[in-house]
């Protein structure tokens, strides 16, 4: 016996219901991820300042190019140095607030050939407004109004961004006691703000392995000798005699550290 066609009607809707409530259950992609800026440092290849975000993950770095007023004034308000007059960024935060405007956060939107694009967002009573901004001076209020910085989900997945996930740092590996250690690509070397070929970072540790390293730590020397790569860095590690430690220079976030490493073998 087939169906009647007011049946088979109520059976498409009902099916057509269900596909728009499970497709609303769904979790809505990210289109802005929160990053930090983790440094604002100088450029050697361009010869310039740069101001480098970070996500909140760690997972991926976004640098961008700005002028040195625009530096100075985002690492003078990290430090916390506060200077004998008000900046242009701090004279902007005091115009605001005498307002009543708040603010509220700033996405950095769009990249157009070289030139990035960013958005201010404020809020004067009810009224919402975006206003648009450079980068730079979008980061310099932000830091000052402690508000979130965001950025545009594409890109941190296109091509000026830095993947700084153990899977993407391409190059040679080798593990060692325990620890996986990987040579360094340029763009990951300048995201340490080190020279090309300098070192190699450790991509993973097991849980057995010898205390002192950490993954994401970037081993520089071991026994005051530089390491240049994994093979250079396997040949000081064999040369350590059996139960001695190896005394590493070792970067770690922006801070210099030694690390006593006792290593048994690969």
């Amino acid at each position: 016996m087939n169906p009647s066609p007011r049946v088979c009607a109520s059976v498409v809707c009902v099916l057509a219901l269900s596909a728009a409530v499970f497709a609303g259950c769904r979790p809505a992609e990210k289109t802005e991820v929160e990053v930090d800026v983790r440094s604002v440092g100088f450029d050697a290849a361009s010869h310039g300042p740069v101001v480098l975000l970070e996500d909140r993950s760690r997972g991926v770095a976004l640098p961008i190019w700005i002028g040195p007023a625009e530096a100075e004034s985002i690492a003078m308000q990290m430090q916390g140095v506060s200077p004998p007059r008000p900046m242009t960024h701090d004279l902007i935060k005091a115009m605001l607030e005498g307002a009543g405007v708040e603010f509220d956060k700033v996405l950095i939107r769009d990249l157009k050939g070289s030139t990035y694009y960013a958005n201010i967002y404020l809020r004067a009573g009810r009224r919402a407004l975006a206003v648009d901004s450079r980068p730079s001076d979008a980061i310099a209020l932000a830091v000052r109004f402690h508000r979130p910085i965001f950025v545009s989900a594409g890109l941190l997945s296109g091509s000026t961004a830095i993947d700084l996930r153990p899977g993407a740092m391409a190059g040679t590996t080798i593990k060692y006691s325990g620890v996986t250690v990987q040579d360094l690509t340029d763009e990951i070397a300048g995201y340490f703000e080190l020279p090309p070929g300098s070192g190699v970072i450790v991509a993973d540790v097991d849980s057995d392995a010898p205390a002192g390293l950490k993954r994401g730590d970037v081993i520089l020397e071991v026994d005051g000798a530089a390491i240049r790569g994994v093979g250079e860095f396997a040949a000081r590690m064999d040369a350590v005699k059996r139960g001695a430690a190896a005394h590493l220079s070792v970067q770690r976030g922006a801070a210099r550290v030694a690390v006593q490493f006792a290593a048994r073998g690969r």
